[in-house]
């Protein structure tokens, strides 16, 4: 329903939410961050950016620990590993 509403007031409203997973390396850890691009009528009038986990490797072994509640780890994971290719 939550979902619903959104959609339809984005449509609407002319708003897109633009959601991009950025990675950066440093001493052996990777950071995630989180972008979003808010666009009303194709033109950006926010952008938050926001650190939303750790990727460390243990024993030839991928960890993820979350830094937020809220993470789509299906998603962090599908853009890591476009990264690392």
């Amino acid at each position: 329903m939550k979902e619903n509403v959104k959609k339809f007031i984005s449509d609407m409203s002319n708003i897109k939410i633009i959601t991009e997973y950025e990675f950066h390396e440093l001493y052996g850890l990777t950071f995630v961050f989180k972008s979003e691009f808010f666009q009303v009528k194709s033109q950006i009038s926010s952008v938050s950016i926001m650190p939303i986990g750790i990727i460390y490797d243990e024993n030839n072994e991928y960890y993820f620990a979350p830094l937020v509640d809220d993470v789509d780890v299906n998603q962090v994971v599908k853009n890591y590993l476009e990264f690392i290719d």
